[in-house]
């Protein structure tokens, strides 16, 4: 929520707090100077700050006389306030802001396990896209309100975002920094990814963070801050242009394997849990092919080894991960399979 909204709500909602204030103390003023009931006096202090214009009692006293005027000059003030204000949120639309920001932020607020995109440019254009097609949570993080409804008009989707400066610590926990998966900083500045990424750290220093990096000399710079993943965008660019020049077709069949539309065939990884029935066993004993129709590419063991085309003997331990080639549908199947306790072995 920007700081000019935020601002008028508080000026609105002061001014509600001090007119009922008023009407309280007007309420005990005609009380004890005039010994009138509650209700009498309240009915006499609304319709006193109301203006709609009635007879004064003929025994009303000097003192409640002043108070009366006292009391019809502040309410007016307050009232015209509230209700300026109140017009103003009204004619600029700004209610129906303040209940879409609210609406936003309850849906930030039940997210665990997302991701959070730092930065509405280009590279950040791409990321949402991708992580929009895999069907992940994540939420956009800019300071620019402009910057990111071009970006949400560019990209025609609806997601979660939140307007405020990344590399501020309350900023970070109102988008769940604390139950978020991944941060991926994608600044165009290098010096800002290395701010975010420490205080990110300060907050939470187990969390994975994926930054992009213009200049090669703040690679080192961004490793010491403790970012997981670096990404070198000439560097990345560079070896696609050559693979495509001097390797065309491995290119194009990697892309064909992944973007298909007959099958949408894609890469996945699936971790082994705790307590899974594929803990010990062999790939020849859990026979995913048979099973689910896909193809092992490799497994991550635990001490981030890597097994490329992983023998049938290759026994499977607990926190590996599987790397495979197939169908969505069936990679939501095998993740159901390595989930249970048990299974029944044919």
């Amino acid at each position: 929520m920007n700081e000019t909204l935020t601002l008028k709500i508080r000026r609105f909602v002061i001014s509600i707090i001090i007119f009922v204030i008023i009407v309280f103390s007007g309420t005990v003023g005609y009380m004890m100077l005039e010994d009138w009931a509650f209700l009498d006096s309240l009915f006499f202090t609304i319709i006193t700050l109301s203006t709609v214009g009635y007879d004064i009692p003929a025994d009303l006293s000097r003192v409640s006389h002043i108070f009366t005027m006292a009391l019809i000059l502040s309410g007016i003030t307050v009232v015209l306030y509230s209700l300026s204000t109140l017009t103003s949120f009204i004619v600029e639309g700004q209610m129906r802001n303040v209940l879409e920001v609210r609406k936003r932020m309850k849906k930030i607020d039940g997210m665990n396990n997302h991701y959070i995109v730092v930065g509405a440019g280009k590279t950040g254009f791409f990321v949402c896209q991708n992580l929009l097609k895999e069907k992940k949570d994540f939420i956009l993080l800019d300071k620019s309100v402009e910057r990111v409804q071009q970006f949400l008009k560019e990209i025609n989707a609806d997601f979660p975002y939140f307007i405020g400066d990344a590399k501020n610590e309350t900023t970070l926990e109102e988008v769940g920094i604390k139950r978020a998966n991944s941060i991926i900083l994608t600044l165009p500045s290098d010096v800002d990814n290395l701010f975010v990424a420490l205080t990110v750290k300060s907050i939470v220093p187990q969390i994975n963070i994926i930054s992009k990096v213009n200049d090669p000399e703040s690679v080192k710079k961004l490793s010491y801050a403790g970012i997981n993943k670096i990404v070198l965008e000439s560097e990345i660019s560079g070896n696609r242009l050559a693979y495509m020049a001097t390797r065309p077709n491995i290119v194009s069949f990697l892309e064909t394997i992944i973007h298909t539309q007959e099958k949408d065939l894609q890469l996945e990884e699936v971790q082994i849990p705790k307590n899974s029935w594929v803990i010990g066993k062999s790939l020849k004993e859990i026979a995913l092919p048979d099973k689910v129709d896909m193809i092992v590419i490799a497994v991550r063991k635990k001490d981030n080894k890597s097994i490329f085309n992983p023998k049938a003997n290759t026994i499977i331990e607990e926190g590996d991960i599987i790397i495979v080639l197939g169908e969505d549908s069936k990679i939501k199947k095998l993740r159901e399979i390595v989930e249970q306790e048990s299974y029944q072995l044919s």
